[in-house]
Order: structure tokens, then C-alpha cells, then sequence
């Protein structure tokens, strides 16, 4: 379905982290941020749990996943942003529905954090990883928050009366689609509102374009992988409602590197197809 052209990706901006190991074993630190977390007293997992209590709710869709914005003051004075993502008791329902899939159950804060490191290693930009810890039936995850930065899915829509602004948005969400399928990993939350722009770029080089929310991404063998491509683009392609026709091709074309042709034909259908599954699961449950 894809041929060698699509399969090359170059991976720069390779971060690479030196992380310490805290209260015995439960919390995981960036050395980046050891000195602020130390300066703020947040040494264990207590610490930084009962911290982000007084923490302003960033997103709150379950009772037992709420993410969290706060603020550090670091040595210069500056007010540095950051969110924790707090993991309560899974249900059995995250138990049982991932194996009854033939999956493995994404459980935790865990998940996301090696997810973070693998984008990171495979040069994909996305949320810097501050901590991780777990605490007995509870865990969390921290990130440096990205200030500064708007939702495609407020950016694309904006974009109707600038044409050039629109195909530069399309180049770049086409080049880390691409990016993070060549490197078997797939986002199954990829939509619009996932991805980050800098709400002033720069006129010197291209900014990047930020992945978050990456708690359900998963890294699959290539045999299994045409599944999950398909509905990370329908899901992408869902989420894109003012996109035209022609920009949805221009996207196709970018992604795959090579302009359509018939082969491909299982490929957009089968995006069309889980487009509507989405469009009508979306309908009926209200979301």
C-alpha cells in the first residue's frame, strides 16, 4: 500500500533526557527540572499529589482522569506552566474491553510517558516530559506546558480567508502523520484539536507542530499497522470539517509522498468508511 518513499522519515530535534529516580524507586524526574521540583518541595509522589489539589482543572471528561494546570516559579523569578494528567482506580471496563480487542490495557499514567519518550527518540514534537509516579492504585504525569501555542482545530478553521496559510498546515500535519506511522506509532486519538501551532510563528523557519494527548498511543508491527493508520486519518479527517476536497487530496498526496494513484483507492475508502463510523458513534453518544 505505501511505497519506500513514504516508509523515509528524517528524524531530527532528537531529545534525549537523563532522568533520577526518587522516593524510593516511585517517582521518575527529568534532571531538567530536578532543581525546580526540589526547590518547591516536590520529592515524592505525596508531595506532588496533594500539591496539584489546589491545581486549576484543565480538563475534567472522567472522574477518574483529570488534568491539571499549575505554575512554578523557577530561579529567574519566571512563572513556568505546567499540567499534571492524575490517573484514579481504572475501572473494569479498562480491563476487560482492551483484551476482548486483542489488546493490551492501557492502564495509568505509565502508558503516556513511555509514549512521550518514544516521540521524543523518533524526533516527533510533542509536550516535554517533567515526572511520572505512581502511588498505590493512583499515578500521574507531568508536562511542561506549551504557552503560547493554539489547537488546529481553532487555527485550521480561522485559516478560511488564507489559502497559503492553510496548505503550510496541511504540509505539516501530513509530515508528522507520516513521521509517526513510519515509526509504528499510532496516536487512535488523532484529531485536529491534538495538535498544537505556535500562535505566532516565526518568519525565520518553519515552528513545529506539537502531538499531545498521546495516552492511547500504541506501537504496532508493521503487518498490523494498515488498521490503525486508517483510523487515525479518518479520525483526523473527521475532526478537519472545513476542509475542501481538494485540500483533503493535497493532504493524501503529502502523506504519502507520491500523488494518487488506483492502488490507493482501498486506502480512502476505508478513511471514508471510518470517518462515518465516527461521525455516527459521535451522534449517538452526544460527544
Amino acid at each position: 500500500m505505501l511505497d519506500g518513499r513514504w516508509m523515509s522519515f528524517t528524524r531530527c530535534c532528537v531529545k534525549n533526557f537523563e532522568f533520577e529516580t526518587w522516593d524510593h524507586g516511585r517517582l521518575t524526574v527529568n534532571h531538567e527540572f530536578s532543581e525546580l521540583l526540589s526547590r518547591h518541595g516536590l520529592t515524592t509522589c505525596a508531595a506532588v499529589w496533594d500539591f496539584s489539589q489546589s491545581a486549576e482543572t484543565a480538563k475534567a471528561l472522567r472522574t477518574d482522569r483529570v488534568t491539571l494546570r499549575f505554575t512554578l516559579t523557577d530561579d529567574d523569578g519566571r512563572a513556568r506552566t505546567f499540567y499534571i494528567k492524575r490517573h484514579g482506580r481504572s475501572s473494569w471496563k479498562e480491563y476487560v474491553k482492551p483484551w476482548l480487542q486483542g489488546q493490551r490495557p492501557l492502564l495509568g499514567a505509565q502508558p503516556e510517558w513511555e509514549a512521550l519518550l518514544a516521540f521524543h527518540a523518533c524526533g516527533l514534537p510533542t509536550m516535554l516530559p517533567v515526572a511520572c509516579g505512581k502511588l498505590a492504585d493512583r499515578s500521574f504525569l507531568i508536562t511542561e506546558g506549551l504557552e503560547d501555542c493554539q489547537k488546529l482545530s481553532t487555527a485550521f478553521p480561522a485559516a478560511a480567508d488564507s489559502p497559503e496559510d492553510r496548505r503550510q498546515m496541511i504540509a505539516q500535519v501530513a509530515t508528522v502523520a507520516r513521521g509517526m506511522h513510519a515509526s509504528r506509532l499510532h496516536h487512535q486519538d488523532f484529531y485536529l484539536g491534538h495538535l498544537m501551532q505556535p500562535e505566532q510563528p516565526s518568519e525565520r523557519q518553519p515552528e513545529p507542530l506539537y502531538v499531545i494527548d498521546l495516552g492511547r498511543v500504541r506501537r504496532h508491527r508493521s503487518l498490523f499497522a494498515r488498521r490503525w493508520i486508517v483510523k487515525d486519518l479518518a479520525q483526523l479527517n473527521y475532526s478537519a470539517k472545513t476542509a475542501r476536497r481538494t485540500e483533503r487530496l493535497r493532504f493524501l498526496k503529502e502523506y504519502l509522498g507520491r500523488p494518487l494513484v488506483r492502488s490507493d483507492l482501498p486506502l480512502v475508502r476505508g478513511i471514508l468508511s471510518k470517518s462515518a463510523r465516527i461521525a455516527k458513534h459521535t451522534a449517538k453518544n452526544g460527544l
